[in-house]
């Protein structure tokens, strides 16, 4: 777990620093002009696994010959979807009215080939608890798709920059992949004995896709209705919020998913041990997102400058929605780790729906319109997406509510002081202080309240401490 959290946050780090540097070479339109590229793109990803790492991670009986087989199907599946992203640019380039869509779409295609190739690789790495590479992987892909992406940019290349940066870091992490994993592919046969996981991975593949789907409507409608302005200012927010939050939530289900896989044959223990994670990531998580939203301006102003402020109310509205994800999302965990592939593709058709549906009523309000929207849907959603997740798992559907209620005690103290806070000290010649001032406060209130309640402090430790007794028992094995 250490080391999942290290490479995590290595990683936000040279994302911050990156964010921050491009945000200030480019312009909201070339954000937004990537964003109307990955529309389609992002969708179309959601085929190039085929949910077949996922299936590899759950599999208790996995065989080297079904890894092969699947090895060959995610090969060419990422060959298919090249072509399928490429021609991709001239759809695109007429719906939003932007021709420069079609060679960016083409060059984007380009990653799908390599990615394709190393989808084995990374599942066998995540299968195997093996954080230490994963962690240095994903460190070193970024650090050095971002650098690339910062040169790009310097010598005026635009929204290619970003390009550049996408394509190099599948390319990257595919080369990592292979160094880091001994095993390499033999010739495609008895490819029959993958039917089972591909049938798994279908189910995973269809709800990934409506998930996303949902996800990237907001921006589909954003560029379609407003313009690549307003989805820039849009998508950075997301992105920027979304930031330390994809932190603290990938290595927790990187490690959570493949160790409930484990004890589904023990309820007890399985129950325990996701409700022991749900706790640990809502005491880091739920006062995060009040922090940020309450400092919204000045985040926006040091993270991104000036030009982006206009993206502050939006950041706020998507704030409500990401408290509630950091919960909610972790249904896929029940889901995948139990194999319900079935009632998993159900909710992603229904949550796919209100959430689009949501998008399409609040854009006549604008882009603040589309987050808010978003964030009712997400509060709406909350409740049965644990009424369907929970049926039929270990998990009682009084879990979640239970393991957040102390993280959400000490998260609405921590919104209390940040506000007071902020409103005391807020100058607009001393954002830095601004912040600075905020965060310290919320950090004084977090740390008082894990120290004088001590259910709390085992809580946020127990996420901590089950990956560690998971972990040995699998050295023991």
């Amino acid at each position: 777990m250490g080391w999942t959290l290290l490479g995590s946050w290595t990683g936000a780090a040279v994302q911050v620093a990156t964010t921050m540097v491009l945000a200030r070479l480019l312009t909201p339109a070339d954000f937004g002009l990537m964003a109307m590229a990955l529309t389609l793109t992002v969708v179309v990803t959601q085929f190039r696994q085929l949910g077949l790492s996922q299936a590899v991670v759950q599999r208790p009986d996995l065989t080297w010959n079904q890894v092969n087989s699947l090895f060959w199907v995610n090969t060419a599946a990422g060959i298919v979807l090249a072509g399928v992203v490429a021609v991709s640019g001239f759809p695109l380039a007429a719906f939003y009215d932007e021709p420069s869509l079609v060679p960016i779409c083409a060059a984007l295609g380009a990653g799908f080939v390599v990615s394709g190739v190393s989808v084995q690789h990374g599942a066998l790495l995540n299968r195997a608890m093996q954080f230490r590479r994963i962690a240095l992987r994903n460190a070193t892909a970024g650090l050095l798709a971002s650098a690339t992406a910062v040169v790009a940019a310097l010598l005026g290349m635009g929204v290619w920059s970003l390009v550049i940066q996408n394509v190099s870091a599948l390319l990257l992490a595919t080369v990592l992949n292979w160094w880091a994993v001994p095993w390499r592919p033999g010739r495609p046969r008895r490819l029959g004995d993958a039917v089972p996981l591909l049938r798994f991975g279908a189910h995973v593949s269809v709800a990934s896709l409506f998930h996303t789907a949902s996800r990237e409507g907001d921006n589909v409608i954003i560029g379609r209705f407003l313009d690549a302005g307003a989805l820039g200012l849009y998508t950075r927010a997301y992105s920027l919020l979304m930031l330390p939050l994809k932190q603290l939530k990938t290595p927790v289900q990187a490690v959570m998913v493949p160790t409930l896989a484990a004890l589904q044959g023990e309820p007890a223990r399985y129950r325990k041990a996701y409700r022991t994670a749900i706790s640990g990531l809502c005491h880091a998580g739920l006062p995060l997102v009040v922090v940020l939203a309450v400092a919204a301006d000045e985040v926006i102003l040091v993270a991104l400058g000036e030009q982006w402020l206009a993206a502050a109310r939006i950041f706020q509205l998507l704030a409500v929605a990401s408290f509630v994800q950091l919960v909610s999302t972790t249904t896929g965990w029940i889901y995948t780790s139990t194999g319900r592939g079935r009632p998993y593709v159900v909710w992603a058709v229904v949550g796919g729906i209100v959430t689009v549906g949501g998008f399409l009523v609040g854009v006549r309000w604008g882009v603040e319109g589309v987050a808010a929207s978003y964030a009712i849907s997400q509060v709406a959603l909350f409740v049965p997406g644990f009424v369907l997740a929970c049926r039929n798992s270990p998990v009682r559907l009084s879990d979640p509510f239970r393991a957040m209620a102390r993280p959400a005690v000490i998260a609405g103290g921590v919104l209390a002081v940040s506000v007071v806070v902020r409103s005391v000290v807020a100058r607009e010649d001393s954002v830095f202080l601004t912040l600075a001032a905020v965060v310290a406060a919320a950090l004084v209130v977090w740390a008082a309240a894990m120290m004088v309640w001590p259910s709390a402090r085992r809580e946020l430790s127990g996420l901590v401490e089950s990956v560690r007794t998971r972990r040995r028992g699998d050295a023991k094995a």
